[in-house]
């Protein structure tokens, strides 16, 4: 952080102008923008300054825009959209604020970790497993969606169930069961969802939707099940934990804050043999054994794994500043919250 900020206020001045575009840009597009567009990467460095400007979409600009997408989280395709036209409005004083914002949240992150331990940064979509400050394994993730944010923890990873059913809980079943289900009794066979009271199962026919918060909402094991066929406990007061995803296809995408607060993870068996750390009674094919049993399993971890589920939207690597959305907006309050301070201060 203190790096980052050293090679930000490097940067001259500048006065910029917000940029628009209504249709995204390609190679070899002409358009008047791209003459604004060319100024800015060869202000923040990702390509040397041109002799001469012009309104076209040439190779050189291409390469540039990809290398810019890279340091921004974007898909690096070189295509212009509003994404990347987003991420090159930013000036040099939101930018600096952005990396002091992490700076402060920092100071309350562990300032020792573990031997061995999972990191995951809420904005990158990423989990890192670190070992021996070793980064040993990497996997794509999806996070909370804004409105029902994945939690800033730290945790001991407890243990793994294979073939989990899933209970729905109590935001989901306010806001997306009970008003869907009332619209069309259906949706509980559209979700494999058993409905019990107490111990009794309940027919869709019978369910009362005003005592709709009173009954409990199961999905059984299987393919189909909303946490897919693995998950990964640890102690937590939020309810959340790492699971695999019967929608894989989402980990394609650029914008991956779409869970209820759970973090769904990329090849989660891959993960899971690597912790069980077993190669005799828990490789993949006995993995693969317990899956295709389609009964609930739980395993215990024999060795000490931490998790870190932070949160950072800013840093350098190599020399290069590295930013991320702050898609929970924590940058923008942190930031509102210290100029409150100063402002305070300045009147006492």
């Amino acid at each position: 952080m203190k790096h980052s900020l050293q090679l930000i206020n490097q940067f001259p001045d500048e006065n910029f102008k917000k940029l628009e575009i209504k249709d995204k840009i390609v190679l070899n597009d002409t358009n008047a923008i791209l003459i604004e567009v060319k100024k800015r990467l060869a202000y923040w460095y990702d390509m040397k300054k041109p002799d001469s400007l012009t309104n076209i979409y040439d190779e050189t600009t291409f390469n540039a825009v990809k290398n810019f997408q890279s340091r921004h989280g974007l898909a690096p395709d070189g295509v212009i959209g509003k994404g990347t036209i987003a991420s090159l409005n930013f000036t040099k004083q939101k930018r600096k604020e952005q990396i002091i914002a992490n700076m402060e949240r920092w100071r309350w992150y562990p300032r020792e970790f573990e031997k061995e331990y999972l990191i995951i940064n809420i904005p990158d979509y990423s989990l890192q497993v670190v070992k021996e400050k070793d980064t040993v394994k990497t996997h794509r993730i999806i996070v909370g969606k804004a409105s029902r944010r994945t939690p800033i923890l730290s945790s001991k990873l407890s243990y793994v169930v294979f073939n989990p059913t899933w209970t729905v809980p109590p935001t989901i079943l306010k806001e997306d069961v009970i008003p869907a289900a009332t619209k069309n009794r259906g949706y509980f066979a559209s979700k494999n969802l058993t409905i019990y009271e107490g111990g009794t199962v309940v027919s869709p026919s019978d369910w009362i939707p005003s005592k709709g918060k009173s009954y409990r909402y199961v999905q059984a094991p299987g393919s189909t099940n909303s946490l897919g066929l693995v998950k990964i406990m640890f102690p937590n007061r939020f309810s959340v934990y790492l699971h695999d995803t019967n929608t894989r296809g989402y980990f394609e995408r650029e914008n991956r804050s779409l869970s209820s607060g759970c973090v769904r993870v990329q090849n989660p068996f891959e993960l899971t043999e690597y912790l069980l750390s077993d190669s005799i009674n828990w490789n993949k094919e006995k993995i693969d054994e317990v899956l295709a049993e389609s009964k609930t399993k739980n395993v215990n971890f024999t060795k000490p794994i931490y998790l870190h589920l932070l949160y950072w939207t800013a840093w350098s690597d190599k020399n290069l500043l590295i930013f991320r959305d702050d898609i929970y907006g924590l940058d923008a309050e942190l930031n509102c919250i210290k100029n409150y301070e100063i402002n305070f201060e300045a009147t006492l």
